[in-house]
């Protein structure tokens, strides 16, 4: 690959535009197989949510021109707002798959928009392995360039990042060429957009920035096929993405063994619906539980002493009032994990929310910052617990990483497990036909897989 006088963006484009699915390797193919068997499981289970749902039904009455399936409706609607659409139910229960070294949700931005273009096009699943695992390397590279800088000042990365992701994704599956890729990636540059501020307030809206990554990614491919020039400096420029959304940029790895590891396979997904930061908190507690015969009326507290990150993210001690806020509270998603002994998706509703017991414990468990995990972070993203019971007996553990991650990986039983948890509710016969097409993808037709799509309901 040629680095000369190019710009990221056209050394990528030069990446993609030579990328063959014959040169994946078996276990790439697989992953990217199972990590869109999970985003869909998610998406799925996410219709079902107050957000979603809105956004589902307005974009649903907007018509169009039908193209692409939205899940939660029976009738095609233009490629665009099923990407949008699928996007935001696939973030909603904050349970896609991420990249810890990047603090990034690479799936369900590319994901989406690779699914909505592949269907308006009737590509085959080859095509769409290839396009995600494109998809997925601009995202992860990018991401671990810019952060951590780029999240503490305020971004978040699934949003800013992800429509790159998401338009070299769909420029695979177009065909573009190296000017055409270049330019369709530097106008989904210009789109990129995602504010933290949802921490804060407005976390059930959360998801409306994979959304509007996704969608951005089928809007700039299709612009570029009709001539619309993206800068090529979109990232590096004087004025550009890297100038404005970061203080460090640490390119001098961006590159390196491209085309020889792909950055796909260092993806992690969640067993937990919490936000990723609280995991290894709710591993280790439900691990000292499990081991020590404790009972959720047994614990007095419980201690978190974590990484930075983790604690400015989820480490409030006001206890949340809503769900979405649910997510990201480390005492309250601890707490409730203990009284049900999990903290899966059917958790984090209003109801649970409001139980008085798991308030209270929450209100006893507290989050600080260790120098060991704060050196560690993100080689490793873990936390120590100190577990004190009401008999007066204390327990420890350390968990370095949580289940799931690369190196701690969930089985592929674990994957269809997770996928057969979250579409329940739904036609069994619909959701069985849908794993095996899912799971045998590469030599199936997107249309096999969006026929039954169609049948989900929200």
């Amino acid at each position: 690959m040629s680095q000369n006088n190019e710009t990221i963006l056209q050394q990528f484009a030069d990446y993609f535009c030579a990328l063959r699915y014959e040169d994946l390797p078996e276990d790439v193919v697989l992953k990217a197989k199972m990590l869109t068997l999970d985003l869909l499981g998610v998406a799925i289970a996410g219709v079902k949510m107050d957000f979603p749902r809105a956004t589902i039904d307005y974009l649903a009455s907007l018509r169009g021109v039908g193209q692409a399936t939205l899940l939660g409706r029976k009738d095609k609607v233009p490629a665009l707002h099923a990407a949008l659409g699928n996007g935001v139910s696939g973030h909603a229960l904050d349970m896609d798959d991420g990249y810890r070294f990047g603090g990034m949700h690479s799936g369900v931005a590319v994901i989406p928009a690779a699914l909505a273009y592949a269907e308006m096009h009737n590509l085959d699943g080859r095509r769409l392995l290839l396009a995600i695992v494109a998809g997925y390397e601009i995202c992860n590279r990018l991401a671990r360039a810019m952060n951590p800088s780029h999240l503490s000042r305020g971004f978040h990365t699934t949003g800013t990042i992800g429509v790159m992701g998401a338009a070299a994704a769909c420029g695979v599956l177009a065909g573009l060429d190296k000017a055409g890729m270049t330019s369709a990636m530097g106008l989904a540059a210009l789109q990129g957009a995602g504010l933290l501020e949802i921490l804060n307030d407005g976390a059930m809206t959360k998801p409306i920035h994979p959304g509007k990554a996704a969608m951005a990614g089928v809007l700039s491919v299709e612009l570029a096929m009709r001539g619309a020039q993206g800068p090529v400096t979109a990232l590096e420029g004087t004025k550009g993405f890297f100038k404005a959304m970061a203080d460090e940029i640490q390119l001098d790895e961006l590159f390196v063994d491209l085309g020889k590891h792909h950055c796909l396979i260092d993806q992690y997904i969640k067993l937990h619906a919490a936000c990723r930061h609280i995991h290894p908190a709710i591993d280790g507690l439900l691990s000292v539980m499990k081991e020590h015969g404790l009972k959720f009326g047994d614990i007095d507290s419980v201690g978190v002493a974590t990484y930075p990150v983790a604690v400015s993210f989820c480490g409030s001690t006001a206890l949340p009032t809503t769900a979405e806020g649910a997510k990201f509270s480390t005492g309250y998603s601890v707490a409730m994990a203990a009284y049900y002994g999990d903290a899966g998706e059917d958790r984090y509703v209003q109801s649970v929310v409001a139980i008085k017991d798991i308030q209270a414990l929450a209100a006893r468990i507290t989050s600080k910052v260790d120098d060991k995990w704060a050196s560690a972070y993100p080689r490793q993203r873990g936390a120590s617990l100190t577990i004190k019971t009401k008999q007066g007996n204390s327990f420890s553990i350390e968990v370095p990483l949580a289940k799931g991650e690369p190196e701690f990986p969930a089985s592929d039983e674990d994957f269809i497990a997770k996928f057969r948890h979250n579409v329940e509710g739904q036609d069994l016969d619909t959701t069985e036909a849908m794993l095996r097409v899912l799971l045998a993808l590469e030599k199936h037709k997107v249309t096999d897989l969006a026929n039954l799509m169609a049948n989900i309901r929200n």
